[in-house]
């Protein structure tokens, strides 16, 4: 690995869920006994809205998980004076303190100045950090800008948490100075080191306990009974969300406590008071033991033939795995297609990932491009971004003509144009819609049944 990709201010968009929450109201009725963070971002690109902060998304869900409530969220400026200011007013209110950015060799890079600042220190040279510089990035020239990053508070530790992937102590370490913990901007970097802090604190018996259920009605329907339960059970944090542009569900409800006892008896009292037949059945990980849940979906199923002889077809399509890609756009049908691929290789237990093409738009929407993210993630995709123009589809026929062979198109109720398809020109690439046989009614069925995620954007209500 190069020092250059440690410097790179990347620009990165998280992984987001499919139905962004625009929160309307939360029932909040107890002060928390859990430890606390205080997240401070640092960077005048994210200010300038250069560069999306995904680094305090991603520490909010990690930070649950280890029972620690993140209570506030600072994006600030390169400034030593603010920074300082910010690091010696958090340290003493929060259980954790921890900030991204700020760390690298330019002029800008100031963040461990505000820290040695705020804890009344001055700046050294760790020997460990120039050692790391010196003989694992090759860089022998001491004058180097690189060098800036080896200059940390004297007070200061360096914690090296073990790689998830070999088990060998990370190449990068993070910096800690009493309860506060500093970490690189960059999400890539950022990402991979946060994950030692994290393991560390996962390593506590702390743990929130939340249900949720889901409701196809608009808040108003159980206002009363969500303010009713949350005075009865003043242990217990509520939350209500309502959600755009889902087939599923339109709001969705949060029961939260220390104990599954409190979380337990507070859902089953929400429920009595509302009315019963506005909750829903909504599974947001249908990748989970997908091979069990398809085959509780056949049961009684009338037209379950159809499924069947799709899920055979891609059966012995992924008999050579090497040669078959999914293209994936977005909409339910191309989810539809992913799931059943996800499934088939399930069944026939079959290692590597899955493979997938997305052909990129001049002007993609950011739902699309969020929600591609996600399906990387969810079902283990190896996906090839190529541009949808004449330049990316050179690039995809040199991938053709080394491996791919079959490329999978969904299509509900048609036949492929291949004269019409993107990628007609791709000499040597078989185009097939597994789908080719299924009816909307089909499609919605199978798609609402497992709870399949998809864009907005692109799939319209059927």
């Amino acid at each position: 690995m190069t020092l250059h990709k440690y410097l790179i201010r990347n620009i990165y968009v998280r992984n987001c869920t499919v139905y962004t929450p625009v929160l309307l109201r939360q029932y909040v009725t107890k002060a928390t006994k859990h430890p606390t963070a205080r997240i401070i971002v640092i960077g005048d690109e994210i200010l300038k809205a250069q560069v999306k902060d995904t680094n305090s998304y991603y520490m909010c869900n990690l930070l649950y998980k280890c029972g620690i409530r993140v209570k506030k969220i600072s994006i600030i400026s390169d400034d030593v004076e603010e920074i300082s200011k910010e690091i010696k007013n958090a340290r003493d209110k929060y259980t954790y303190v921890i900030t991204c950015g700020g760390i690298g060799p330019t002029h800008d890079d100031v963040t461990y100045e505000g820290l040695a600042k705020a804890f009344g220190d001055t700046l050294h040279y760790h020997p460990k950090l120039v050692d790391i510089i010196k003989n694992k990035f090759n860089i022998i020239d001491t004058s180097s800008p690189a060098y800036k990053m080896a200059q940390i508070p004297r007070k200061a530790s360096l914690k090296f948490g073990l790689n998830p992937n070999t088990g060998e102590p990370s190449a990068y370490p993070y910096i800690a100075l009493e309860n506060v913990y500093v970490f690189p901007g960059s999400p890539v970097f950022f990402e991979r080191i946060f994950q030692s802090l994290y393991k560390d604190l996962l390593s506590t018996n702390r743990r929130f306990v939340k249900e949720e259920l889901f409701i196809n009605t608009t808040e108003e329907t159980y206002a009363n009974a969500l303010s009713t339960v949350a005075k009865e059970f003043p242990s217990v944090s509520f939350g209500s969300y309502p959600v755009s542009n889902c087939r599923y569900f339109k709001t969705f409800i949060t029961i939260e406590s220390d104990n599954e006892s409190d979380t337990g008896k507070a859902k089953r009292r929400f429920r009595e008071l509302s009315p019963a037949d506005i909750f829903v059945s909504y599974d947001r990980t249908p990748h989970v033991d997908c091979v069990t849940k398809y085959n509780d979906f056949l049961r009684n199923r009338a037209r379950r033939s159809v499924y069947e002889r799709t899920l055979e077809e891609l059966r012995r399509l992924y008999r050579n795995p090497e040669y078959v890609s999914i293209r994936i756009d977005g909409g339910v049908e191309s989810s539809i297609v992913v799931h059943l691929a996800h499934i088939c290789r399930a069944q026939s237990r079959s290692g590597g990932k899955p493979q997938a093409i997305y052909f990129k738009q001049k002007e993609a929407a950011l739902e699309t491009e969020e929600f591609i993210k996600e399906m990387v993630d969810k079902y283990n995709l190896a996906v090839s971004t190529v541009d949808a123009t004449s330049e990316g589809m050179t690039k995809l026929s040199s991938s053709v003509q080394s491996h791919l062979r079959t490329l999978l198109i969904g299509r509900v109720g048609k036949e492929i144009d291949h004269n019409s398809c993107a990628t007609s020109n791709v000499s040597g690439l078989q185009i097939d819609n597994p789908l080719r046989d299924w009816t909307d009614e089909d499609a919605w069925t199978f798609a609402s049944s497992l709870c399949l995620p998809y864009s907005s954007e692109l799939s319209e209500e059927k």
